[in-house]
């Protein structure tokens, strides 16, 4: 069966014949979200159960032609990194809809069939096997978010959805120059015009190729993650998006920048990557310490979780261009963690906004003398994203750091202050909203009801599960981080027992002679 597609193809399926649901119908429009998001997890859940964890490529390959002339295929596939950011897309957007179905915004047909839109897109850019594709669903992911920001978003929708345009089309003009050019320098050194990743794996781009190509990658990716001082279309759109949508931005879309470094930046454009690793770390270092200090001083609730999520983000991307095992296990990891945990936190920022009227969190306060289930809930919450000792989201940011310290030891120590300012702002937020005087609405108003329950009971489980037994997702990341951050490792030039993948030279020696390469004249052979 493919597995890959058919999980691709389900929501965009719904999506579409979310169209033929009437326009006055709400209940049938949350139904069929409903069972087709649920279908989709559940086909996710299945194939995560098929997955081999011991290998390193890629697995569940389909592959039909198109213009196979020109390189264009359908290739998607799975590997120990994309199987678990598809598994968060598929529970983070079920729970979204979900939650949705309780109390579903007006034009509720559009509403939820732009969701199912946006989940199939991003499920289809962490499938991609090829850069054509990977790059269509990365376009086509953002329509659906930029409709559901203008559409359903605040007074500044329009404002934050033209910033969030020209800052995500700017990246994506620029990838596209460098997929086509990588298309073409592979095929004057191969004679193999190719977009497919394990096809482009190995190839000896020149270093001042490589520098350029993983150049115009990467500015797409960190504009996408954000990164300090890329990150200019965040606080708009965070603020202007419905809750519910923000939380996906910040659980999920955020995945797709750190998701193209380490699948295509690192392994495909090693030197380059090699090149910038110390603008790149040292970005992700400025993240985290301005995500925390301006958290630390933001006046409203879901601009300080919003921030917080920024420096989050650095860790991950810190982990990645560590180019250690240890630190990139960590970053996937952390992935599914922040996305959990920010999820987490936006469903408890939007029930406190939606029922007290305040966003504010200087008019917010004692809450949890009437909310002490939201307030146990917000408590779990705020340890998780302080990466405490017990938390899920410690080992990944003990990976992390152990990995980065092995190579760079001032980085790790300056990512090291961003974790002390996380204690300062969620303790801030804790104590204010929780604690004290009762400033605001009463907190009965704002207790866990049915709904909220529904979100945030399978947020905290998989938190103890994660924090239980990590090893569930790390186990089978191994073998794929290894692979995918061999090539750096080599350009870098890591001791040999730290690369525990090998990289085949792309083409091999037995190719040669290729297109343009100098061709012996025939010997004549004497006649009798």
């Amino acid at each position: 069966m493919p597995w890959v597609t058919a999980i691709i193809l389900l929501p965009l399926f719904g999506a579409f014949t979310m169209l033929a649901v009437p326009p006055g119908g709400v209940v049938q429009a949350r139904v069929h979200a409903f069972l087709t998001a649920g279908g989709t997890l559940a086909l996710l859940a299945i194939l995560v159960g098929l997955f081999d964890r011991d290998a390193g490529g890629p697995q569940f390959e389909d592959r039909h032609g198109w213009v196979s002339q020109v390189g264009l295929e359908w290739t998607v596939n799975v590997d120990g990194v994309s199987i678990w950011l598809m598994l968060l897309t598929g529970a983070m957007f079920f729970l979204a809809i979900a939650y949705a179905c309780f109390r579903t915004p007006d034009r509720a047909r559009g509403f939820l069939g732009l969701l199912l839109l946006a989940e199939a897109g991003l499920l289809g850019l962490f499938a991609a096997g090829n850069l054509v594709l990977f790059y269509v669903f990365w376009e086509a992911m953002l329509i659906p978010f930029y409709f559901l920001i203008g559409m359903w978003g605040g007074s500044d929708r329009v404002r934050a959805t033209t910033r969030f345009v020209i800052y995500t089309m700017v990246g994506s003009l620029l990838m596209l120059v460098a997929i086509l050019a990588t298309a073409f320098i592979a095929r004057d050194i191969t004679g193999q015009f190719t977009f497919d990743f394990e096809a482009l794996r190995g190839i000896a781009f020149s270093r001042e190729e490589s520098i350029w190509l993983f150049a115009g990658f990467a500015i797409a990716f960190i504009i996408k993650l954000p990164l300090w001082p890329f990150h200019g279309w965040m606080p708009a759109a965070y603020r202007a998006a419905p809750i519910l949508v923000t939380g996906l931005l910040a659980a999920v879309m955020s995945k797709a920048g750190v998701y193209g470094l380490i699948k295509i930046g690192v392994p495909l454009f090693p030197e380059g990557a090699e090149y910038f690793q110390y603008h790149i770390i040292v970005l992700a270092l400025a993240g985290i310490a301005y995500g925390s200090v301006v958290a630390w001083r933001q006046p409203t609730i879901r601009m300080l979780v919003a921030y917080s999520s920024l420096a989050h983000l650095g860790f991950v991307a810190l982990g990645i261009m560590a180019f250690d095992n240890e630190a990139g296990q960590g970053a996937v990891l952390q992935m599914i963690n922040h996305g959990i945990v920010v999820a987490a936190a936006f469903t408890i920022v939007g029930i406190i906004t939606e029922r007290s009227g305040k966003e504010e969190i200087d008019e917010i306060g004692g809450l949890a003398n009437g909310a002490p289930w939201l307030a146990g809930v917000f408590l779990i919450v705020a340890m998780a994203s302080l990466a405490i000792p017990g938390s899920n989201a410690f080992v990944g940011e003990f990976f992390i750091l152990t990995g980065v310290f092995r190579h760079h030891w001032w980085a790790a120590a300056i990512a090291c202050i961003g974790i002390a300012y996380a204690a300062v702002y969620m303790l801030r937020l804790y104590q204010s909203a929780m604690n004290g005087p009762r400033k605001g609405a009463d907190g009965a108003r704002v207790e866990m009801r049915l709904r909220d329950t529904v979100v945030l009971l399978p947020l905290i489980a998989a938190m103890g599960v994660i924090a239980l037994w990590p090893a569930a997702i790390v186990g089978g990341t191994t073998r794929t981080v290894e692979r995918l951050m061999a090539p750096a490792q080599i350009a870098a030039d890591r001791p040999a027992d730290q690369i525990r993948a090998g990289v085949a030279p792309n083409p091999p020696a037995a190719a040669l002679p290729l297109p343009g390469d100098p061709v012996e004249a025939p010997q004549e052979v004497p006649t009798q």
